[in-house]
């Protein structure tokens, strides 16, 4: 790539180019005969700590943070600062003659995220000014400050007499690139420019005067000078790096700006997250869960399968652990094990998504990829459409909403998150919102395509409507989900208020949805797990991901620097009228060693039943014949020495799933509350697959059911127990699994390669009605393998796990499922891991 710059003075046509992998020096251009003088430079090459040195005045400056925070990065020479947001600028005071009629403020920057305006307490008009250099007196507006608006556009302020000067400039700085950013102020000619890599891009005129400054002014270096905050988070801060930031004794030329911007060929930032560093001590932050690099997530929308590659999307705020200036974040993974952050790809500009992008649905039609999002201005919500090209790092918005409002302007309570579905070869959008004529409820807004390209939309008035005294649905719906599983389809709402993903079956016939109940189905048994994103997985499976929150206090997630955690994957059938939520296969990756116990009797008596088993990241597989015991089930995260505990149970005397966390944790701002749901389990053995990291506590029971907690103990790799009360129950069979590798890729390190090799196994006789034979080879040693046969519809119906060695290559299943009834006629998949290996065979039953 080659910088080049056009300038021309007095008649004279200068042009400045450079290749970023040349080193040759470039013509210095003519120089204005008056010499300017740095009055302040920042160089920002200091190693470590939280200071950093005013190299002119050699006055020392704060990084803002807890000690140790302080974070630095390959700079455009040397280090550069890394800003986080809501922390880790630079504050301090140095002294010297400010310049009363021309100055100039220069340096480079590098955003990671473009800075919060705040949807209800900033007015539209009132920008935000993420400073690489700011001494304002906030009372008088005295002084000067240089940076980026939420908009990422470069912004200056001065004030020249009594008039405040603000300049704008129209242009969006680069993400996640090196910039070049000044202002040039001429007070006694009444002209300001701002210039972008060496290039003038905004100039404005004044009323000639004199400069105004505060010698004792606090100079912020990476936020501006105003105090703003959201729930006690600065909003204002820089998210990204900034170096060699300058204030100049006069205004610069267009040549010496030229020159200043040629001075470094800078590659482009390492601006990823260090999270094994950052976070080496939090002992609450997830390894193996999906979950951002730092900042707030929250909703997760637009799960794909495309060019053998998932991709999920993600409400992200990077500035900070909290909600606002909501961009799209986005993950990338080749088996929704392991997974990779990348750039965001939508975030606000002027218009109408100019406040957020909010929630909303991705699909892929004819071998393209479609993004149909939320975008929220000051006044209103529309649905705004992005389309994107392989790798699909990048996306394109349309210029203008598809849909600009809500189809009726006094019934509708708000109108959000898009989710589009195909039927009978047409394609149909339905969009959240609440009803207020009449009683306040829930209700889907429908609309029909009429164009190939999705840009144009036909209202068909609403889909589906709520009762709340009937179905309890709330007074408002967002992130509604369909599917059609074939005879029987869905449609999922997350009601509002107390937030619940809720559910009906029944059929879509063009304009409305007709359910089989009034009444919806809980997703979840326990109520934690809301917004699910869906897609079919490589092998056609219904895989679900969605967000479990954390229930932590505002200053909880300003010391955890980060908010939210995604689910496990899942895998969705429709039997019985009822979703039935199994994990994901591929999970079955992260399995390491094992403990294994078989027929532990254990009562109310009990204590260290499954002989000092700890952990922090493990999996659970256990059969648990309740006997006589009224509450059976699990204690967790169990410190004997602080009484901590999270006990996970089913209690048979109120036919209850419940979480008791009254006793989890010690600490102060995380969740103590006691959570429970009425389920009625029929008699027998609980299977329970259980999946604990760290604060996440994800539960599976007798393959159908599943739910969802958080646990924040006060200290890691605590013990693991049965529990019961009232009898005695017996562990038929229980394994803890070790969990290695998953989650998301570190700034630092990326995830290790995996091999994408998948072993096939020879099925035989295949076609047949019975004893199948799936035959391994290449076993020199005895191995462990686990894995499931789903029929066609993706449901498990037939668990493996067993041993394999040199002289036993073969699994044999006699066609009969683990319900005891014969496999019907059709194709199954048999897929599972082979110690570190994946594996899957197709099994037809005649």
């Amino acid at each position: 790539m080659k910088k080049c710059t056009t300038i021309i003075l007095s008649g004279l046509l200068l042009i400045g180019c450079k290749s970023q992998n040349d080193p040759s020096p470039t013509p210095t251009p003519i120089p204005n005969p008056t010499v300017a003088t740095e009055l302040f430079s920042f160089n920002f090459n200091e190693s470590s700590g939280q200071t950093l040195s005013e190299t002119k005045t050699n006055a020392s400056f704060n990084i803002n943070g807890p000690s140790g925070s302080a974070e630095r990065i390959s700079g455009v020479e040397g280090n550069a600062l890394r800003v986080n947001g809501f922390y880790g600028w630079a504050t301090g005071n140095a002294s010297t003659t400010y310049p009363t009629s021309k100055v100039c403020v220069s340096g480079w920057i590098a955003p990671s995220a473009f800075p919060v305006q705040r949807k209800d307490a900033d007015p539209i008009t009132e920008n935000t000014n993420a400073a690489i250099f700011s001494n304002v007196n906030t009372s008088t507006s005295a002084g000067i400050a240089l940076g980026i608006n939420h908009h990422g556009r470069v912004i200056g302020q001065f004030k020249v007499g009594t008039n405040v000067i603000q300049i704008l400039s129209d242009q969006e700085v680069a993400l996640k690139k090196w910039s070049h950013i000044a202002l040039n102020i001429n007070a006694s000619s009444g002209t300001a420019s701002l210039y972008l890599n060496g290039v003038q891009i905004k100039s404005t005129t004044f009323d000639v005067g004199t400069l105004l400054w505060d010698n004792n002014a606090t100079i912020y270096i990476g936020k501006e000078s105003k105090s703003k905050t959201i729930a006690g988070f600065d909003t204002n801060g820089l998210t990204g790096a900034i170096d060699q930031v300058a204030l100049w004794s006069k205004d610069l030329t267009a040549a010496e700006i030229v020159t200043q911007y040629n001075k470094f060929t800078p590659s482009d930032p390492d601006l990823k997250i260090p999270t094994a560093v950052r976070f080496a001590n939090d002992i609450h932050r997830p390894k193996y869960h999906l979950m951002p690099s730092a900042g707030w997530t929250n909703e997760s929308h637009g799960l794909l399968y495309i060019d053998n590659k998932y991709h999920i999307f993600s409400q992200r705020n990077f500035n900070g652990p909290y909600w606002g200036h909501l961009n799209w974040g986005h993950f990338v993974s080749s088996d929704l094990v392991s997974w990779e952050e990348k750039t965001q790809i939508l975030w606000p500009q002027p218009g109408f998504d100019e406040v957020g992008i909010w929630s909303g649905h991705a699909i892929i039609s004819n071998g393209q990829p479609f993004i149909f999002y939320t975008g929220v201005n000051k006044a209103r919500a529309a649905i705004g459409l992005a389309t994107s090209t392989a790798p699909y790092d990048t996306w394109t918005k349309n210029a203008s909403a598809i849909i600009p409002n809500a189809p009726t302007t006094s019934a509708n309570a708000d109108f959000r998150d898009p989710f589009v579905f195909q039927h009978d070869s047409e394609w149909y959008m339905m969009i959240g919102s609440g009803l207020r004529d009449g009683t306040s409820r829930g209700a889907l807004y429908l609309y029909k395509s009429t164009s190939s390209d999705f840009k144009q939309w036909s209202p068909q008035g609403t889909m589906l409507e709520g009762n709340p005294s009937v179905d309890g649905t709330g007074d408002f719906w967002e992130m509604p989900v369909y599917y059609n599983f074939g005879a029987k389809s869905i449609v999922l709402i997350n009601k509002l208020p107390n937030a619940n993903a809720l559910y009906w079956t029944g059929n879509f016939n063009g304009s409305q949805f007709v359910r089989d109940n009034p009444v919806p189905e809980r997703l979840d048994v326990i109520n934690q797990l809301l917004s699910p994103s869906i897609h079919p997985d490589a092998n056609g499976n219904l895989t679900a991901i969605g967000i479990i929150p954390d229930g932590v206090t505002s200053a909880k997630h300003k010391e955890q620097g980060w908010a939210n955690v995604f689910s496990l994957p899942r895998v969705w059938t429709l039997a019985n009228g009822k979703i039935k939520q199994v994990p994901h296969p591929n999970l079955l990756s992260l399995r390491g060693s094992s403990k294994n116990f078989t027929n532990v009797v254990f009562d109310q008596n009990s204590s260290n039943s499954l002989n000092n088993s700890t952990g922090s990241q493990y999996e659970i597989v256990a059969t648990i014949n309740p006997g006589t015991a009224t509450k059976v089930g699990f204690s967790l995260n169990k410190n004997t020495a602080t009484g901590e505990q999270t006990l996970i149970y089913y209690d048979f005397t109120t036919s209850s799933f419940v979480v008791d966390r009254s006793k989890s944790s010690i600490l102060k701002g995380v969740p103590l509350s006691n959570q429970s749901t009425n389920y009625i389990l029929p008699a027998g053995n609980i299977n329970w697959r259980i999946f604990v990291d760290a604060s996440v506590i994800e539960v599976f029971v007798n393959e159908e059911l599943a739910f969802a907690t958080r646990s924040f103990p006060s200290t890691a790799n605590n013990l693991i127990d049965l529990y019961a009360q009232g009898g005695s129950a017996t562990a038929i069979d229980l394994k803890i699994y070790n969990i290695q590798g998953g989650g998301t890729a570190s700034a630092s390190k990326r995830a290790e390669k995996k091999s994408e090799i998948i072993i096939h196994p020879v099925v035989f006789p295949n076609p047949s009605s019975v004893n199948f034979n799936v035959k391994f080879s290449d076993i020199t040693a005895v191995t462990p393998v686990y894995g499931y046969i789903f029929d066609i519809t993706g449901f498990p119906v037939k668990k493996i796990e067993t041993i394999l060695d040199p002289n036993n290559l073969i699994i044999h299943w006699d066609g009969i499922m683990d319900d005891g009834n014969k496999a019907i006629r059709g194709v199954y998949i048999i897929k599972g891991l082979l110690k570190n290996e994946l594996f899957d065979a197709k099994i037809i039953v005649e």
